[in-house]
């Protein structure tokens, strides 16, 4: 599935099998992986916004039970978590010979077809965590991508909030901003289900969806060509929407070289985020001041951020002439 948006107008095109033998379109539900980092920025932005905690406000404040490491006496806080700037490592196991033997098996489940994450829940998650050494002091040097911090914020959040990750992003995300097939897989309703694109290995041959029960905030969104077009329309001009502060707090922040608040920098002030499960592949990106936007989702385990960056060029290259007053 492809979707562009550009001058205000949109446009969506599919092709190829959803896995229950029909061509996907506007309405097919995918995975969409990292893609989801976006969304839970946003929501840590939000609380930001309703005063419920500060980006410097250091975890173990949302987290008093958990024994979060830290480094040279510097805690990890909400936005070391969202930067990538944490120094927790990029998947959730300790330094030690039982994490790497985590970390092959990992490797060897997703060529399976299989998911890697199964069996771990937030509780397994914490618990990991608690062992975990710190690579450097947080907020220092370079980004490290680390879905562990991820799946660690969202899980920080929802403590703070007593509500489940998934059900406080639909509350305070997806409904406001009109997305109702972006959800997680215990969030979805039948006809969703019905709906839900069947997962494809690189090479061929199915594979397991990712639930990602306990790190939701890392990757377990699912959603719709329609609904990553709703949001990227509102992420395109945040004006007079209900999440316009937050928003725009995620899109401006820049304490972090070619990093926001969740969203990745390229040229141009482009912004973007891709994804990718066991058997999908996603790509959202967009530019602010050309007024431009595409969204690439695959059920199939393939890069698509090629193609994704090729019709960006494409649309910017096209994009009408504008007079200078």
């Amino acid at each position: 599935m492809v979707g562009a948006i550009q001058g205000g107008r949109s446009a969506v095109a599919g092709r190829g099998d959803d896995g229950h033998g029909k061509v996907p379109d506007g309405r097919t539900l995918f995975e969409i992986g990292s893609v989801t980092k976006v969304f839970t920025s946003l929501l840590l932005a939000d609380g930001v916004v309703r005063g419920e905690w500060e980006l410097d406000t250091p975890v173990v404040e949302l987290l008093p039970d958990v024994a979060i490491p830290q480094r040279d006496g510097t805690p990890i806080t909400l936005e070391n978590l969202a930067t990538h700037t944490s120094g927790l490592p990029g998947f959730p196991a300790p330094l030690s010979w039982r994490g790497a033997v985590d970390v092959l098996r990992a490797g060897v489940d997703v060529l399976r077809g299989a998911d890697p994450y199964r069996g771990l829940t937030s509780e397994v998650l914490l618990e990991r965590v608690s062992r975990m050494q710190l690579s450097r002091t947080p907020g220092t040097g370079q980004p490290d991508y680390s879905n562990t911090g991820v799946a660690l914020l969202g899980l920080a959040m929802e403590r703070a909030s007593g509500t489940a990750y998934d059900d406080l992003l639909r509350t305070r995300v997806s409904r406001p901003l009109g997305l109702s097939d972006t959800l997680t897989r215990r969030q979805s309703a039948a006809d969703q289900q019905a709906r839900t694109a069947l997962g494809c290995r690189k090479r061929g041959g199915s594979a397991a969806p990712w639930p990602l029960e306990g790190m939701q905030g890392a990757g377990a969104l699912l959603s719709t060509m329609t609904d990553l077009l709703c949001f990227l329309s509102v992420q395109l001009d945040p004006t007079g929407s209900v999440l316009e502060e937050p928003i725009r707090m995620t899109q401006q922040h820049q304490a972090v070289p070619h990093i926001g608040l969740g969203w990745l920098r390229g040229a141009k002030d482009t912004l973007w985020h891709n994804g990718g499960t066991g058997g999908f592949c996603s790509f959202v990106g967009l530019c602010p001041t050309e007024g431009m936007a595409v969204a690439v989702v695959t059920n199939q385990a393939r890069d698509v951020n090629r193609p994704s960056a090729e019709l960006g060029r494409h649309l910017s290259q096209t994009a009408p002439e504008t007079d200078t007053p």
